[in-house]
């Protein structure tokens, strides 16, 4: 099982996270979450789509008689730094049942691994998925991004960097919806980074300068037409808050399809694990879009 063999991370102090208090509460309750999920789920875990131990990811599976089932692959946060996909599985069984298949995939941390390192992993996942998920039942023609805090930010990424898709030999249309929740879509080099250590995104995150671009969704809209929906807490952090309204306008701007959706009361840990909750405003999003979108 994934949960047996996580790799340990810096611990989240005053100096590398905004509230580490809440912030390592939400790591626990979304892994023990995640075990009970794992324990009902049809499962494969840790396939790797990389040589790195970061670059795994976990299906979740419906029955086994299921063919062409819509896929969500989804990315975990932990402001760069830290995460695993196993903070992800609570989501499944909300959406195992639709029927379709829920992908949670990780990516190489920074400062270890700096920018573009963890969208390279991104768009990998997304190769893997492509390529292979007709294997397990899904429908590589029916494959939504969607992540959240910096996972959203990646699920951006590779939904509007199309002109990366030529690389790793994907179609253009191969993101069918977006949906990003609690993210940030600007990172800039000079504004200090989560927490009080005073180490910049720049110095963080970006091994050259011009590497910011490379993390910044808000450049890409341009173009765009593939549907988005953004979503945060009411209770989120600004940075999150303020450039998720940027992002909504800059796409409507571009034309493109996009809802803003905000959780009444929610915080962006409560976020995360509202995503697992099929009553939930954000899942019944997802599975109407997933469900509405044609077969392949």
């Amino acid at each position: 099982m994934s949960l047996d063999d996580l790799k340990p991370q810096s611990p989240r102090t005053a100096a590398n996270t905004r509230l580490p208090g809440p912030a390592n509460a939400y790591g626990e309750r979304a892994l023990a979450a995640t075990r009970d999920a794992q324990a009902v789920c049809r499962t494969r875990t840790d396939i790797a789509f990389g040589p790195d131990y970061y670059q795994k990811l976990d299906l979740y599976l419906p029955d086994d008689d299921v063919r062409d089932a819509p896929v969500l692959l989804f990315f975990h946060g932990g402001a760069w730094q830290h995460g695993y996909k196993e903070w992800c599985g609570h989501m499944a069984p909300a959406f195992i049942d639709l029927p379709a298949v829920f992908v949670a995939a990780s990516y190489r941390k920074v400062p270890e691994a700096k920018f573009p390192a963890p969208l390279e992993d991104a768009f990998m996942a997304l190769q893997w998925v492509w390529r292979n998920v007709a294997e397990h039942g899904g429908d590589p023609d029916r494959i939504f991004a969607a992540g959240w805090s910096v996972g959203g930010t990646l699920a951006s990424l590779v939904t509007l960097r199309r002109d990366l898709y030529g690389g790793y030999g994907l179609p253009d249309d191969v993101v069918k919806a977006c949906l990003a929740a609690s993210s940030g879509y600007r990172y800039p080099a000079d504004v200090p980074a989560p927490g009080n250590s005073g180490v910049t995104y720049g110095e963080l995150m970006y091994q050259r300068p011009e590497d910011e671009a490379l993390a910044e969704p808000l450049r890409y809209v341009a173009g765009n037409r593939t549907p988005f929906h953004i979503s945060h807490g009411e209770n989120d952090f600004a940075h999150v808050m303020a450039s998720s309204a940027d992002m909504v306008e800059a796409l409507k701007a571009a034309g493109s399809a996009v809802t803003h959706e905000v959780f009444g009361g929610m915080d962006h840990y409560r976020v995360n694990l509202a995503q697992g909750d099929k009553s939930g405003s954000w899942v019944r999003t997802a599975r109407a879009w997933m469900t509405a979108s044609p077969k392949g």
